[in-house]
């Protein structure tokens, strides 16, 4: 089935005058089912992985060395899989990882990092997440302890969360983690909780219960005096599947990313003790895209042990459009946005105060991308133009290779944006986007190609620094309409429609590179 492109033309010919242009490569590295991606103080990658894994990775070579691997790791029971409708099994894995804010201080060289274990016995398996403390020594390059902080963090058959970050506040530093409602959508499969209200979607505001939550923690593990509430690990409420945190740290302003239920995937702005609304209220507010929302909204009743309690709205809601009546989970239009980064660097203009957003889903009108969210000094949303699009997407056209984008990570110099992806593409790696000059993997130098004229009417000339094998042109659609294999110096497209159209070059040395032009 063709994608529904709905880029007017004044907005895609903006992006093709601005776009920012990168070289592409992927790091050797061989990894499984990669959650975490983290540029260290140390100038290494660090990343978790499946099975209780953690690895460094050079940024440059590409060479893992598996650090640790957890003894208790534990990937769920079959005793434990849900018997009804689609039969699920119990949600397991390695996921969020986040390195001490002064890591390289011998005194704090610590690793944290979750994934899931048996709180259970082999006779009666109970899966649970727990957050852990590794103690890095680095002239051994070895792990030397192990410490369980926060224990018996709950999993369900859907909607994890998962994602880990350490950030400051008020002059101390916190742990930040994640946790989906764990429920799955009613909407979708009805008929996997019988009643309805045993569905663990269902307490997602009740702060009794540990799902449908960010939870904020010290940095041993122990509940922060100044919560919400006395005594409980959570900071904000109503949460669906937030699987992504970003800090900004120019505002101190707290960001996490969430999938939503066919509409509205959403940045939320975290404040303490807020409410963001799932399961009832979804996005942004006043749009009324879910029965009763509005109703909800008006009447709301701030609990009374949270101060100042109050529903909060999205900051950017992808999709924010009535509810879809059709089950095919390609045709809606949610992104399924998985995690990213506050941009501060200078080193790529455009993006400089800017959130980069990866996503996980190849869908209709959807791609494996990264969403650029450019901000204002005080934090709000660019406006967002014809010729200054706001959220602009990159890398869509490489998704192919990509597959689904779990994570981001971006160098010190701002040059270099790491990619992790598990599934799709042809396996699990780490690929590279490079804005400048730079030595990728084996010594390859900065590809520099350069096409005139562009547009171009009949002959669209082309030179390279690095020998060319292949090239094809792919319309709006997605179709390939021309490929040309061999080197070449310039490339006939009187027979293409006028219009736009990515071209994709694949160097000797593997690489691929793309770019975009229009036929006149």
């Amino acid at each position: 089935m063709k994608k529904i492109f709905t880029i007017s033309l004044s907005i895609f010919l903006a992006c093709l005058l601005k776009t920012q242009t990168f070289t592409r490569f992927e790091l050797p590295t061989t990894l499984t089912i990669p959650w975490e991606i983290t540029y260290g103080p140390d100038d290494y990658l660090w990343i978790s992985d499946s099975g209780g894994v953690v690895a460094r990775v050079h940024p440059v070579t590409g060479a893992k060395t598996v650090v640790y691997t957890a003894p208790d790791y534990y990937p769920g029971s079959p005793k434990e899989q849900l018997t009804i409708c689609f039969q699920p099994k119990i949600g397991s894995g390695t996921l969020g990882l986040a390195l001490h804010p002064d890591f390289m201080n011998p005194a704090n060289s610590y690793i944290y990092y979750v994934y899931s274990y048996n709180s259970g016995n082999n006779e009666v398996p109970t899966t649970k997440f727990k957050i852990v403390r590794l103690t890095w020594r680095a002239s051994s390059n070895s792990v030397i302890a192990h410490t369980d902080l926060v224990t018996d963090m709950p999993t369900g058959y859907d909607h994890l969360g998962g994602r880990l970050m350490i950030i400051p506040q008020n002059g101390s530093h916190y742990l930040f983690f994640t946790v989906g409602d764990n429920g799955i959508s009613e909407t979708n499969s009805p008929s996997c909780y019988v009643p309805q209200s045993i569905n663990p979607n269902n307490f997602a505001q009740n702060t009794d219960y540990k799902n449908g939550k960010i939870h904020r923690f010290n940095l041993d593990g122990s509940i922060p005096s100044d919560n919400p509430i006395e005594g409980n690990s959570f900071y904000t409420r109503g949460h669906r599947n937030p699987q992504g945190l970003m800090y900004n740290p120019a505002l101190g302003i707290i960001y996490n990313i969430e999938h939503g239920d066919r509409t509205d995937d959403e940045i939320n702005i975290l404040e303490k003790g807020m409410n963001y609304g799932w399961k009832w209220v979804r996005g942004y507010h006043g749009d009324n895209n879910y029965p009763g929302e509005n109703a909800i909204i008006s009447n709301y009743t701030p609990d009374p042990n949270i101060p100042n309690d109050k529903l909060k709205p999205a900051f950017y809601s992808w999709c924010a459009e009535n509810q879809p009546t059709d089950n095919e989970y390609l045709n809606w239009c949610t992104p399924a946005p998985s995690d990213g980064i506050y941009y501060g660097s200078g080193a790529i203009p455009e993006w400089t105060n800017s959130l980069l957003v990866v996503t996980l889903k190849n869908g209709l009108s959807t791609d494996q991308e990264l969403y650029r969210f450019k901000l204002n000094t005080d934090g709000s949303m660019a406006t967002s133009t014809d010729a200054n699009p706001n959220p602009m997407k990159f890398f869509g056209a490489d998704q192919a290779l990509n597959g689904r984008l779990r994570d981001i990570a971006v160098s010190p110099d701002g040059k270099k944006i790491y990619l992790i992806n598990n599934f799709g593409g042809v396996r699990a790696k780490i690929t590279v986007y490079s804005s400048g000059p730079s030595t990728g993997i084996n010594g390859a130098v900065h590809r520099e190609i350069s096409m005139y004229p562009n547009p171009a009417h009949t002959i669209l000339s082309i030179s390279s620094n690095e020998k060319l094998v292949s090239t094809a042109v792919y319309n709006l659609l997605g179709d390939n309409v021309l490929v040309e294999q061999g080197e070449i110096t310039e490339l006939n497209v009187t027979g293409l429609t006028p219009g736009f159209y990515i071209i994709r070059f694949t160097t000797a040395s593997g690489a691929v590179v793309t770019e975009k032009f229009q036929r006149l």
